[in-house]
C-alpha cells in the first residue's frame, strides 16, 4: 500500500469477505495486487465495507477504480464494467447488504466540497449467493481473471503503468476455506480456483 496523498490513483476492493460472493471485490483486489505491479501513482488497496469512510479514499483523486459485487441483471459470474453515471442511473447498484458502502453517498459529500474523483469506474461481478458463512462460489471464482483484465484495462487505456510481476506473490485470502496454493494457483478441494 502507498501513501494515500501521493497516489491520485485507486484500485479498491469493496465487499463482506463473510457474505460469500460479496467478497469478490476483495478477493480480486488481493489477486490483482500480488500478480500485478503498478507504478507509484497507483494505490491498490482492500477496503472491506467501509461505509461513509470511503470518503478519504475518494477524495481529491484523478481516477478510482472499484471492483465489488453489484446487483444487476444477468447471469451470476457477469463481469462489467460501468462508468459512474451508470451507477446514477441505477444500472447497477453496489448495496447487495446493509453493511456494503455507501459510495453514491461519499461521492456526492465530496463533489459537494469540490474534492470528488475526476472519473469512477466499477468492476463488478454478478453474484450467485451472498449469504454468511458460504464462501465464494464457483461461479465468481472463474470471473476473477475477467475482471483483473478489466482492471487492467482500465489502468493501461489511461497510460498507467501496470504490468505483470516475474515472480508473484502469494495472495492472503484467509477466509476461502482451505485453499491450496501452487504454481500462483489458489485451489480448494483440488479443483482450481484463481491464477496469480
Amino acid at each position: 500500500m502507498r501513501d494515500s496523498a501521493s497516489s491520485p490513483v485507486s484500485v479498491i476492493g469493496l465487499g463482506n469477505v463473510l457474505l460469500g460472493d460479496d467478497g469478490f471485490g476483495s478477493m480480486t483486489v488481493e489477486v490483482f495486487r500480488c500478480a500485478y505491479e503498478c507504478g507509484p501513482e497507483v494505490e491498490i488497496i482492500d477496503l472491506g465495507t467501509p461505509g461513509l469512510d470511503l470518503a478519504p479514499f475518494l477524495y481529491g483523486r484523478d481516477v478510482v477504480v472499484i471492483v465489488d459485487a453489484v446487483a444487476a441483471e444477468g447471469q451470476p459470474g457477469t463481469v462489467r464494467t460501468y462508468a459512474e453515471s451508470e451507477l446514477l442511473d441505477f444500472r447497477a447498484q453496489l448495496r447487495l447488504t446493509d453493511h456494503d458502502p455507501g459510495l453514491q453517498e461519499c461521492l456526492a459529500q465530496l463533489r459537494l466540497v469540490g474534492r470528488g474523483p475526476s472519473e469512477v469506474i466499477v468492476v463488478g461481478v454478478i453474484p450467485e449467493r451472498c449469504a454468511f458463512g458460504e464462501g465464494i462460489s464457483r461461479t465468481v471464482l472463474a470471473a476473477t481473471p475477467l475482471a483483473i483484465d478489466s482492471i487492467i484495462r482500465v489502468l493501461l487505456e489511461r497510460g498507467l503503468d501496470c504490468r505483470k510481476r516475474p515472480q508473484p506473490d502469494r495472495p492472503k485470502l484467509w477466509w476461502i476455506v482451505n485453499p491450496k496454493l501452487e504454481d500462483g494457483r489458489a485451489y480448494a478441494d483440488d479443483a482450481p480456483l484463481l491464477t496469480c
